[in-house]
Formats: structure tokens, C-alpha cells, sequence
């Protein structure tokens, strides 16, 4: 339902964060103004009966670019915890999984013009609009969605090291051949580039879908180590571990797409992202 048009301000503009985060704040006025200690809102139901509402802002679906835009913190952090920018994943290199982004120490910080500690943590020395809004953590409003930390995230990267694994394995024209050679089927897309020729950057969602139906049994002739006396046991053991990790990928991400799960399919799920 449309509630609101944001303003798209020209290229090269200045202050383009502060107009949107002005315009999403008029549109959400009444989630901040609300009293949750009060009487709340009272809102409609289907029935014609009315109910003492407390809406709340819980989360907020989008890409990372916009994401950062909207927690106000340097390209490249997490979102959710202060650590070093560069630093490899894996919290416990560097600091604590517990130290999280608290939006009022933060607040403090900039009531107390400790704009060096800020600068410090990359947060911009701005009043976060999102920091008024009632029981609404903006480091926490990050939630997975399917296409941009799944297919364009998790199912992207896994592309890009399997071709680099193929190429240094010198199985890649293999693997090429068999990714254009896809037969006609209903539901199945087919590629008639090899991989590394198209322009990763403009993929859709629907593309990378069309590459996970098929690249387990694309990967699975050429990285099999049943009938092959030719490879050592090193590369044996190596093919065996990509080869687990890309069905492991694949099955999780065709079961995450369910629309029902049941304990079975959770539990396939845990097994997969294991």
C-alpha cells in the first residue's frame, strides 16, 4: 500500500541523506509520537470493531547501501557491531560478539560533543531520527531477505570462488561447457554464455535462481572422485569439501524458499547451513 512518495534529489546534491531521512520521518510521525506508555492508537479491525493499538518500527527490508544511509554509519561496517572496518569476519579477532551498536550511547557521545570517539566507530556526527522512534533499535532493524543477502550475497560470492576453484583445478572449459549446455525444460533457465562472460553486476534475482536449479548437477561430474584413479588424495579431499559446500548452498537456498516449513524442512535447513 502506498503511503508516501520520497523525494529523489539530482545527482551531485548535497545533504541527500538528511532529505530523506526528513521525509521518512514525517511519513512514520505518529510510529515516534506514540505514547507505548499511554492509551496508544486505536485502529480499525476488519470486523468494525476498534482496538488499542502500539505499532512499532521492527524492521526494515532493504539493500545494504540504504541500510547504511539509514543506521548513518561509514560503507563497509556492520551494521550491528563496532567491529574494525577491514578487519576479517569473525568477531572474536578483534572484539567481543556482545559489543553492539547501542543508539544512547551514542547520543550521549554527541550531547557531550565527543565527536572523536564518533569518529572513531565511523558513525556520523548527526541526531539519528530513527533514535526518537519508541522501543526502535536502528542497529537492529536488519533483517535477512532472500534476494539481497542470499542469492546476491551468500549464492554470488560462492559463484565467483567456485570459478576460481575450476580454473586453478583446470576443469573450468568442463564446467563452461556443461553451463551452456542445459537442455530445454520447463522451469529451466538456460545460459548460453559461459559464467565469467556475463555482467555479474546487473544480475537479477531470477538469474542467480536459474543457476542454483542446476549447478549441483553441473558441478557434480567434474568434481566426482568415484571413477577417477588420476587425481591425488589431496585433490580428492578438495573436491569432495567444494563439492559438499555447493549442494550444501544449493539445498538450503531452494528449501529457505518454501513458503510452508514444518520441523522436517526446518531441520534440513540447519543441516544444510551447517
Amino acid at each position: 500500500m502506498l503511503v508516501g512518495l520520497i523525494p529523489c534529489p539530482p545527482k551531485g546534491a548535497n545533504n541527500t541523506d538528511d532529505a530523506w531521512h526528513s521525509a521518512v520521518g514525517s511519513v512514520l510521525s505518529p510510529l515516534r509520537n506514540l505514547d507505548i506508555t499511554g492509551l496508544g492508537l486505536k485502529c480499525n479491525r476488519a470486523d468494525v470493531l476498534q482496538r488499542q493499538c502500539y505499532p512499532l518500527l521492527a524492521a526494515w527490508v532493504r539493500d545494504y547501501a540504504e541500510q547504511v544511509m539509514i543506521a548513518q554509519v561509514s560503507y563497509g561496517l556492520c551494521l550491528m557491531c563496532e567491529i574494525p572496518k577491514g578487519a576479517p569476519m569473525g568477531h572474536s579477532t578483534y572484539r567481543a560478539f556482545d559489543n553492539s551498536r547501542y543508539q544512547h550511547i551514542y547520543s550521549e557521545l554527541l550531547d557531550e560533543t565527543n565527536i572523536d570517539v564518533l569518529h572513531t566507530l565511523h558513525v556520523h556526527q548527526i541526531r539519528n531520527q530513527f533514535w526518537q522512534f519508541p522501543l526502535c533499535n536502528v542497529y537492529r532493524l536488519w533483517q535477512p531477505d532472500e534476494l539481497h543477502q542470499l542469492l546476491l550475497g551468500l549464492v554470488k560470492d560462492l559463484l565467483h570462488r567456485l570459478l576460481k576453484y575450476l580454473k586453478a583445478r583446470n576443469v573450468k572449459d568442463q564446467f563452461d561447457n556443461r553451463f551452456t549446455s542445459v537442455p530445454r525444460y520447463p522451469g529451466l533457465q538456460r545460459f548460453f554464455k559461459p559464467f565469467d562472460s556475463m555482467k555479474s553486476s546487473s544480475w537479477p534475482g531470477e538469474e542467480i535462481w536459474g543457476m542454483i536449479r542446476t549447478l549441483s548437477v553441473n558441478c557434480a561430474p567434474i568434481l566426482d572422485c568415484s571413477n577417477d584413479d588420476r587425481k591425488t588424495a589431496a585433490e580428492t579431499a578438495s573436491d569432495e569439501m567444494v563439492m559438499g559446500a555447493v549442494r550444501a548452498l544449493c539445498e538450503f537456498s531452494l528449501l529457505v524458499s518454501q513458503r510452508n516449513h514444518s520441523d522436517l524442512s526446518l531441520t534440513a535447513l540447519d543441516d544444510a547451513l551447517n
